[in-house]
């Protein structure tokens, strides 16, 4: 008989090279009178070796910008979205088909996006990548900072005047005021307290500084005051003026 061509004696082992995948061992077996022949076929297939490759060949977000830009070593990286933006597809690529992966711990498919929620300020991310061993793996996150809302508060939470009386008094929602001074007086400190500190304000059309004195000089007679504030979102305003009579 022969294996694989090779002279083979009965009951002894005849070795084989194998390659990975299938590989087809032949023993054929001639009978005393030399035409008699019968053949036996092995297949043997040989498994391919176990990766141990967790890495990603590609991360994209569907909002934001992934900074830095990405690379199969890089495992860190940020993003950052406007307020607008409640949810976020991430689309993790396996560098091999064999690994396995998680977004945030819920299975993932390779190429794929997975959906995940954002709350206002920082959110974490986490690919997990699982290499066909089983026990290697490799760790990706992506810190994603939604904005908070804009705000349109233009609200002022206090105005005090350094001489005088506001008349009424104070009132967020009042815009209108009047107070009286003697002829001594020639200026008079305004101190406007926004509501909001995102917002911005001017004094008499001068940047002012919540909760800092603007001084205003002041003629004999009747003098507007107007406090100008802004709210965050630029387009929202809110006027409060006050008419001081020296």
């Amino acid at each position: 008989m022969t294996v694989n061509g090779a002279a083979a004696t009965s009951g002894s082992p005849a070795s084989v090279n194998l390659n990975v995948g299938s590989n087809t061992i032949t023993v054929v077996v001639t009978a005393q009178d030399g035409t008699t022949t019968k053949s036996y076929t092995v297949t043997v297939t040989r498994a391919a070796a176990v990766s141990t490759n967790a890495d990603l060949a590609n991360l994209a977000l569907s909002q934001g910008t992934l900074t830095p830009g990405f690379a199969s070593a890089t495992t860190s990286y940020t993003a950052s979205v406007t307020n607008a933006v409640t949810s976020i597809n991430v689309t993790p690529t396996l560098a091999d088909a064999t690994a396995t992966m998680t977004v945030n711990g819920a299975a993932a498919t390779s190429g794929n996006a997975a959906t995940v929620n954002l709350n206002v300020g920082s959110n974490t991310i986490t690919v997990l990548v699982t290499a066909q061993d089983g026990t290697t793996t490799k760790s990706y996150t992506v810190t994603v900072t939604r904005a908070a809302a804009v705000s349109t508060n233009a609200d002022l939470a206090n105005l005090a005047l350094s001489q005088g009386t506001l008349t009424p008094g104070f009132a967020s929602a009042t815009t209108s005021y009047t107070a009286s001074v003697t002829n001594a007086v020639t200026s008079i400190n305004v101190t406007p307290t926004l509501a909001d500190a995102t917002a911005t304000m001017t004094v008499n059309g001068v940047a002012a500084t919540s909760g800092n004195a603007a001084t205003v000089n002041l003629n004999v007679g009747s003098n507007t005051i107007t406090v100008l504030v802004t709210a965050q979102d630029g387009t929202t305003t809110k006027s409060y003026t006050v008419t001081v009579t020296r």
